[in-house]
């Protein structure tokens, strides 16, 4: 065995991964240094930010205020020079200031001094707000900056990882190559024989592993994202602005006034809260300050409900309070329950944002995914009407860490039966929260009937100050139990627009239509998943945008409805009834597209105006909306962002929710999977002036004939009546 243990190794390979394998190590040893150089670029571009709207906010300041200095600036020189405020000085060197007349040397330096701490002081105070309306080159560069952080920050953790993992491993095995060819093996003593293979069987070892692959495709990554171009970026922050407000909170430049994070709050209280502490070691996604105090709240008080208007995050908030719970506990079980039209939304949030793992008790595989989850732990994620089969199916003690509860006003009736499940499941829970954008205060009933079902001994005290529901007194008696902001409350950089898919899954009445257009082939039949049958009460897109317009308007806000068909928007006309004017379409005049739009913008209380993408897409604007929802996903990014931006732009006052109604499993997944990936595709034949002859496009791109024929696989089996 020992002279078997000293034939030669693979010379080929052995040099192959001693020259190839430390240089891959070398570049991503490299990558992970340059993070902080990308910090300080970032650093310096938000300062480049704040001293420009420092220099212009000097313009509010009168020049008179030089007078406090205690320099001797000769304020009426100045004032006699035509400067009126501090910015007409600002951008002048000490050899322009001293080129006003009266202005000595000394005067000049005094002045230039006193201004950089006046900039100073208010660029430590201002709050960056980037805008791709109103661009600067110093928020471009930002925004840049910005985006190459976002994306970079997983692939250098995937890369410390990495490097953890093979680096020193690395390292050892190149050192005991002690021979590197044949006719040095023939004459090499039998330690450096046995060095050479212990260091071979190592890099073999990782060779088998994929090191090499896999370096390589780290460092492409990296490599694609330092080489992003300012458009790509600027179209990520559009679609996910939160993200970059939550980054710059993180790196300490946002001012947070920490008393509006916990609004009517006792200060005790909301000390304990921010005191308490919240693991982020299983989340994927950067928290915002008052969604950070939010998680905690949950956490320490056991029992609430999350009030907080819609788009300001309750579902990551949620899913951030459980995975603290996870990071210590990765046994732990935890349950959401909520309306069946969002079932699918939340497995994806959970699996997105976080590293916890979604079982979805609903549907054919129920069974399975409960006995995975009963043995593993994780997030159980069932609908309402499902909870009596999930206690009665339940044959062993179960714990919840927490218990999850959606749009708890589905529950506010205590004699229904879904209330009396929810009231049994609740039982197992440790921690319970229930969840509603809905606005509570002024229906004090409905209230007291939710929160009755985690605080009974909380109605009595709910009922007395009723009365006088707008005083303080009341609020401190909610503060243990009820958290609401406000998005005007905690985004002091408004208008943001918050981009959402909203994934539900297929009713029977959806797939059987649906499977009828793809085996004809006809893709823009099979894009109309959700709006093909006539019944729309059986429809869960149609399901689902009815929630979102009803949470909508309970908040004062009027929506926009997008769909590329004629048809569609017929079908959310007739489901809106009188809240719903238009539909705009191709065949709808100017002047009557803009007496729609007049009315709609007119009307005070709240409604939805219903639009083909292609006609009220370009050419309106419609900031009197502040919710954009999509029937279907749209042939090319393009299309979205100009229907997007008739509400997105100067002049609107609220932060933008936009919602994309998605059918899970059909071909939404593939044309979502496409816009986001490979959209030049898409870009290459799908030109707005050409639109009337996309069908006929689509009809001839292999891409669309690929989607056929997997959804013709998917669908085989499946009956067409």
């Amino acid at each position: 065995m020992a002279n078997l243990r000293l034939d030669p190794p693979n010379f080929d390979f052995l040099n192959q991964y001693r020259t190839t394998f430390p240089s891959l190590d070398e570049e991503l040893i490299r990558i992970l240094n340059d993070e902080s150089h990308q910090v300080e670029t970032l650093q310096q571009a938000v300062f480049e930010v704040k001293k420009k709207d420092a220099v212009n906010a000097l313009k509010e300041i009168p020049v008179s205020e030089l007078a406090q200095s205690k320099s001797g600036i000769r304020v009426a020189a100045l004032e006699k020079a035509g400067i009126t405020n501090l910015g007409q000085l600002a951008t002048r060197s000490t050899r322009g200031l001293e080129s006003i007349s009266g202005i000595g040397e000394a005067q000049a330096k005094a002045i230039r001094q006193t201004l950089n701490l006046f900039e100073q002081r208010m660029a430590e105070t201002i709050n960056v707000r980037l805008s791709v309306d109103e661009p600067t080159p110093e928020g471009n560069v930002l925004i840049l900056a910005l985006y190459k952080y976002l994306k970079a920050d997983p692939v250098w953790d995937e890369i410390e990882h990495f490097c953890a993992r093979y680096h020193n491993t690395l390292t050892g095995a190149v050192e005991r190559l002690r021979v590197h060819n044949r006719l040095r093996w023939l004459f090499s003593t039998r330690e450096e024989k046995e060095s050479t293979l212990d260091g071979f069987d190592y890099l073999t070892m990782m060779a088998n592993e994929g090191y090499e692959p896999k370096a390589r495709d780290l460092i492409r990554q990296y490599q694609t994202i330092r080489a992003t171009s300012f458009e790509k970026a600027k179209e990520h922050f559009v679609k996910e602005n939160a993200a970059y407000y939550a980054l710059l909170e993180k790196l300490g430049h946002q001012q947070v006034d920490r008393s509006i994070l916990y609004k009517d709050m006792p200060s005790e209280m909301a000390d304990a809260v921010d005191r308490s502490e919240l693991d982020t070691s299983l989340l994927k996604v950067t928290l915002r300050s008052y969604q950070e105090f939010g998680a905690k709240y949950i956490l320490k008080q056991g029992q609430v409900l999350l009030g907080d208007e819609m788009g300001l995050g309750k579902t990551i908030m949620a899913i951030a309070a459980m995975a603290s719970i996870a990071a210590k506990r990765p046994d732990a079980h935890f349950m959401v329950v909520c309306p069946a039209s969002v079932l699918i939304n939340w497995c994806r949030e959970i699996e997105k944002h976080s590293a916890l793992k979604a079982f979805l008790l609903h549907g054919d595989h129920r069974r399975e995914e409960m006995e995975q989850f009963l043995n593993r732990g994780g997030v159980a994620v069932t609908n309402y009407e499902s909870l009596d089969e999930f206690i009665e199916e339940l044959e062993r003690p179960l714990t919840l860490a927490m218990l999850v509860v959606d749009e708890a006003h589905y529950v506010k009736n205590p004699e229904a039966k879904r209330t009396k499940y929810l009231y049994e499941t609740r039982q197992f829970a440790e921690r319970t929260l229930l969840m509603t954008g809905t606005p509570l205060e002024n229906r004090v009933e409905e209230m007291c009937s939710i929160i009755a079902i985690i605080r009974q001994d909380m109605i009595e005290d709910i009922h007395e100050y009723a009365f006088m529901k707008n005083s303080d007194q009341f609020k401190k008696i909610l503060a243990p139990v009820y958290l609401r902001r406000t998005r005007e409350d905690v985004l002091k950089e408004l208008p943001e627009m918050v981009d959402e898919p909203q994934w539900v899954n297929p009713t029977p009445e959806d797939k059987e239509p649906y499977i009828t257009e793809v085996v004809g082939g006809n893709f823009m039949g099979m894009r109309r998943i959700g709006w093909l049958q006539d019944d729309m009460s059986r429809s869960s897109k149609a399901t689902r945008l009815m929630e979102l317009c009803e949470e909508a308007f309970a908040e004062g806000r009027k929506v926009l409805i997008f769909s590329y068909y004629k048809d569609t928007l017929q079908k959310v006309k007739t489901l809106l009834k009188d809240k719903c004017v238009g539909p705009i379409t191709g065949a709808t005049t100017i002047s009557q597209r803009q007496d729609i739009i007049d009315f709609f913008s007119a009307q005070e209380e709240p409604l939805a105006l219903a639009s083909q993408v292609l006609a009220g897409g370009t050419g309106l604007n419609i900031q009197a909306a502040s919710v954009v929802i999509f029937c279907e996903p749209q042939i090319k990014p393009s299309l979205e962002t100009q229907a997007v931006s008739r509400v997105y732009r100067m002049g609107q006052v609220r932060s933008v929710l936009v919602y994309h109604l998605l059918c899970n499993d059909t071909v939404d997944e593939d044309m979502m999977l496409l816009l986001e990936e490979k959209q030049e595709i898409f870009d290459t034949f799908a030109q707005e002036s050409e639109m009337a002859d996309i069908e006929k496009a689509l009809g001839n791109n292999e891409w669309i004939q690929a989607v056929i024929a997997r959804e013709r696989e998917k669908n085989a089996t499946s009956p067409v009546h």
